[in-house]
């Protein structure tokens, strides 16, 4: 599986320089040896996203993090799966209550390692998400649940989301959005 993610990271093109840097640096990640898909791996693991936009196609749903206390997408640990498209599919639905969604795009829509402060609650000292995202879109008019992970959650339109998360990377993954719909 591992070999599934490399050929889908070269495959996949970089809107920016942020972007192109972070692509060259995970394939270096997966290819280094390393067990890179479990939180085992202290200072860095990857990670799998999900940017869920309505039926229509004209919002997302963003997700206010608890622990982080910033509006974002949905995404999550690997826990040592490779397929960081199930990951995606998975965290999707485990923090938003949604099971109505389909795949938008066949492949990866945008990538980005960042850091993650350290948690003192969990012990989780600083660390790196190397996060491989993927665009979702709802099949039904389904409502969503806010979980424990959250402190709420609200679907958004381009300008709203914009402000809400305030990041030129969540701003890249915004005008993707767009530009795919």
């Amino acid at each position: 599986m591992a070999d599934a993610l490399l050929q889908s990271l070269q495959a996949h093109r970089a809107a920016d320089g942020k972007e192109a840097a972070d692509l060259r640096a995970m394939i270096a990640f997966l290819q280094s040896g390393q067990d890179c898909f479990v939180r085992a791996n202290l200072w860095a693991h990857f990670t799998g996203s999900a940017l869920l936009v309505n039926a229509a196609g004209d919002r997302v749903l963003l997700n206010h993090h608890r622990s982080l206390d910033r509006w974002l997408h949905f995404g999550g640990h690997a826990d040592g799966d490779m397929d960081l498209f199930a990951v995606a599919s998975r965290e999707l639905v485990e923090e938003s209550g949604v099971t109505a969604f389909e795949p938008l795009l066949p492949g990866i829509f945008d990538i980005d390692i960042h850091p993650i402060p350290y948690n003192e609650k969990k012990g989780e000292p600083a660390h790196l998400h190397y996060d491989v995202r993927y665009l979702f879109r709802m099949t039904d008019d389904s409502d969503f649940v806010v979980s424990d992970e959250s402190i709420a959650m609200r679907w958004c339109g381009y300008d709203e989301a914009k402000a809400l998360t305030q990041s030129a990377v969540f701003t890249r993954m915004l005008d993707k959005w767009r530009a795919a719909v």
